[in-house]
């Protein structure tokens, strides 16, 4: 079993974009002793079928992740950090999908991430202002990802090489548009990694789903692939009603 885990806020709120800091904690530990691979996104997507794996991942850019990090760091856990460009250092001020409550919070500033890269952590890009760009025009979409890079190199030194679709859309002009700026693009598509994924959609595991104990902790179980196959059923009937 391999796949890529998202996580948001590390906080006690009990929120859908947050986890416990103890809960993580333990997670934390779980990988650091298990002998499921720790991949950055990168080496993930290159791995072979039948292969352990998971690449840790967080969008947004949350300040709480701060105190995470250094349990992942100095555990030789890979990490790759999505940021929306034109909210570094302020709130998650955007618009939420469906009307979901979600905390206002602060967000990492370019000090901090650049301080974090420094010591490891990968900066990716969530595009500039984190807008769903499913309805964005093709200049839009082209401004959002092409100017959210050069930010992060402008800000920090580096070339971003991943990228994360806002909400986890795409449409097919978006993930080309992704392709032409960045190596690998991360969706929100609730299923495992595959040698057959296209590298500009691979789908996340958002750890919402792995909020009780134990359950990140049987990765690789019969019982745990069940409990994914029916979280993915559960997810994309869900999707077809809102539609609706």
């Amino acid at each position: 079993m391999r796949a890529i885990l998202t996580y948001h806020s590390i906080d006690p709120s009990g929120s859908v974009i947050s986890t416990a800091p103890q809960r993580f904690a333990a997670q934390v530990q779980w990988l650091a002793r298990s002998s499921v691979a720790s991949l950055s996104v990168a080496e993930l997507a290159c791995q072979p079928a039948g292969s352990d794996a998971l690449a840790v991942t967080f969008d947004d850019g949350f300040a709480s992740v701060s105190d995470a990090w250094p349990m992942l760091r100095d555990r030789g856990i890979p990490v790759t950090m999505f940021v929306a460009t034109d909210h570094v250092g302020g709130f998650n001020a955007w618009g939420q999908p469906g009307g979901m409550q979600i905390p206002r919070l602060r967000l990492l500033d370019w000090d901090a991430l650049g301080r974090m890269a420094g010591q490891g952590l990968e900066i990716g890009s969530h595009s500039r202002t984190h807008a769903d760009l499913r309805l964005a025009s093709p200049d839009e979409i082209a401004d959002e990802v092409e100017r959210s890079a050069d930010t992060i190199r402008e800000r920090l030194g580096l070339r971003p090489t991943v990228f994360a679709y806002p909400y986890g859309g795409y449409t097919p002009g978006v993930l080309a548009a992704a392709g032409a700026v960045y190596q690998y693009a991360c969706t929100t598509d609730f299923r495992l990694a595959s040698p057959a994924d296209d590298p500009h959609a691979l789908p996340r595991l958002d750890a919402y789903y792995f909020r009780s104990a134990g359950s990140l902790e049987s990765w690789g179980s019969v019982r745990a692939r069940l409990r994914l196959g029916a979280r993915a059923v559960a997810r994309g009937i869900r999707r077809r009603v809102v539609r609706q």
